[in-house]
Order: structure tokens, then sequence, then C-alpha cells
């Protein structure tokens, strides 16, 4: 059980290492700005679009950060929305909150 423990916080450690991926926690948490240009999830009034998260991150391809989206929904930081052909991102605090305990636990 130890080492699936073990796992699991090395896994998330890994995917939160990198400062690209903080930054679009970072702007996940703060959502919806009224500079953004997409419409308005209307599932998730707060969620964001990946054009609009660009705009928060600056200079980044597209390919990158859908690389950096995947990772983080894949390790359930985040989740994702789809309205028609648009795709909106969402943090899930649930996700952090485990791991918070996990590493309370752990240590």
């Amino acid at each position: 059980m130890r080492q699936n423990v073990e796992f699991a916080v090395a896994q998330a450690a890994k995917v939160l290492s990198d400062p690209i991926r903080l930054k679009i926690l970072m702007l996940l948490k703060e959502g919806r700005q009224e500079v953004y240009q997409a419409p308005v999830c209307s599932a998730f009034a707060h969620a964001i679009c990946p054009e609009d998260l660009k705009l928060g991150l600056g200079d980044i391809s597209s390919s990158k950060l859908s690389y950096h989206l995947k990772e983080l929904k894949d390790e359930g930081f985040i989740q994702e929305c789809r309205e028609g052909k648009r795709i909106y991102y969402l943090l899930k605090p649930d996700r952090l909150k485990r791991l918070i305990e996990l590493l309370l636990g752990f240590y």
C-alpha cells in the first residue's frame, strides 16, 4: 500500500514540477477574465478555453499547450467541458486536496 502512495505522490509531483503547468493551474484557479475572447461556457462560467489560456501564458504554441493540458488532465488536476467544437478547462480542487492529504499522511 505504501508503495502505491509513494508512486501516486511521485507521479503528481512530476506533473506539477513544470512551471507552465503550475501557471495553467493558477489561471484556471483565477477563472475566466473579462479580457478573454471565447464565449462563456454555459455549463461552467469560470471555465477557460485554450485560446484564452494562451493569452495568460504568453508565447506558447498550441501543441505545447495541448501537451501540458493533457498531462494535467490525465493526472486528474483539471477537467474538460465540451460545447460544440469548443473545449473549456477547469480546475478540479478535490484532486489537489487529495494530494495534500496524501502528503500529510505520507510524512
